[in-house]
């Protein structure tokens, strides 16, 4: 405890714009930013970024659920708490009233503090942005990771939310975290998103068994989103994979309209309550996650599948479009077309050769039979001679 109290109640000193920088920079490595922005790579991202970009954003999604089922997880395990004074903060007199409410919010943390979830899930993130995706060279991508991971460790100190051993603790977490899912869900160059989201299920599975063995009842919740929407991505790329066609800008609108009502239902849940139906389901934990889970697992399951479902709508219910790719692996179909053309190659060489053999052997004969005619002609002139 006194390693982990180190600079606590520092925070005191810092000035009021340090703090509202801090507050608005933290917000790189909060839960909504990190979603929202992978969905949009996932939904947008081009060759330019990754050779295969669906496979890398889909991989990410996972990624990031895998980060909040081990965050719930260890802080379950461990049930440390956060620096005094945490849950509070006073808005700068300068800022306007109409922010002073999202100031708070985001200056502001509750629950258990060890490790530093905004620390544990920046370092998967973003270590995973630099580790999957080919734009630049991988020194400057991971430096530049690095430098993300190290701007909102530092926010979660300046805001008196954490200790400093807490985000140390959070970033060597979210380290071995990523290599976990780089071994699981790559193989060579190629990642593979269904193992990925079936590990961040199994992990979300774990971390809502320890939540719930200490009584946890809000991180059981938390730790069933991480649960259904790892099983969600799984269950829709197993299944059906996805479909190389953009999405567009109508597209991502409407997409973002169905996750945010989904993921937004799971949050209020998790938050607020179920709402009683009728008077008969009761706002208990067990039924929440009734609740919370198949919203999770409906939203990414959705986030997955929104690309084929945008192209079946612009081409017709039930036409299957030319050149169909089952999940946009434009490389392997590259791959498979070379790999068929030098086998034919091989074949067309081969029979060349058997033909040209066939041919000399032709000739040879011919010579051959021409020689012995001639052998007996000539037999035959000396003795009428």
């Amino acid at each position: 405890m006194l390693a982990r109290g180190f600079l606590a109640g520092s925070t005191a000193a810092v000035p009021d714009w340090l703090v509202a920088a801090a507050a608005v920079l933290t917000q790189l490595g909060d839960a909504w930013f990190v979603y929202l922005g992978l969905a949009l790579l996932y939904w947008l991202g081009d060759r330019r970024l990754a050779a295969n970009p669906r496979r890398v954003g889909a991989t990410l999604i996972a990624v990031a659920l895998g980060a909040l089922a081990i965050v719930v997880g260890l802080k379950s395990l461990f049930a440390l708490p956060r620096p005094p004074g945490a849950a509070e903060a006073t808005a700068p007199a300068w800022l306007p009233g109409l922010l002073e409410l999202a100031f708070v919010d985001a200056a502001t943390g509750d629950g258990f503090g060890f490790p530093s979830g905004h620390a544990v899930a920046s370092t998967m993130v973003y270590g995973g942005l630099a580790t999957f995706l080919d734009v630049g060279r991988r020194r400057d991508r991971l430096r530049a990771a690095a430098a993300f991971v190290g701007v909102v460790a530092t926010t979660r100190v300046v805001l008196g939310v954490h200790y400093l051993a807490d985000v140390a603790v959070g970033v060597a977490v979210g380290v071995v975290g990523l290599v976990a899912f780089q071994r699981v869900a790559r193989s060579g160059f190629r990642p593979h998103p269904d193992r990925a989201f079936f590990l961040a299920g199994v992990l979300g599975v774990v971390a809502c068994a320890v939540a719930a063995a200490g009584g946890h009842g809000g991180e059981v919740l938390e730790a069933g989103i991480a649960a259904g929407g790892g099983f969600g991505g799984y269950a829709v790329w197993r299944l059906r994979g996805t479909e190389s066609a953009p999405v567009g800008g109508v597209g991502v609108a409407a997409g973002l309209v169905g996750i945010l009502a989904l993921f937004g239902g799971a949050y209020g849940v998790t938050t607020a309550g179920l709402p009683y139906v009728f008077g008969v389901v009761p706002d208990t934990t067990p039924y929440r996650l009734l609740a919370v889970a198949p919203l999770s697992f409906a939203a990414v399951a959705l986030i997955v599948a929104w690309p084929t479902v945008v192209d079946r709508v612009r081409r017709g219910a039930g036409e299957t479009p030319d050149g169909e790719a089952n999940d946009g692996d434009d490389v392997s179909e590259l791959i498979a077309e070379a790999e068929t053309e030098t086998d034919a190659g091989a074949e067309t060489d081969a029979g060349a050769e058997t033909d040209a053999g066939a041919e000399a052997d032709a000739g040879a004969e011919t010579e051959a039979s021409s020689g012995e005619g001639s052998e007996r002609d000539a037999d035959a002139t000396g003795r009428v001679e």
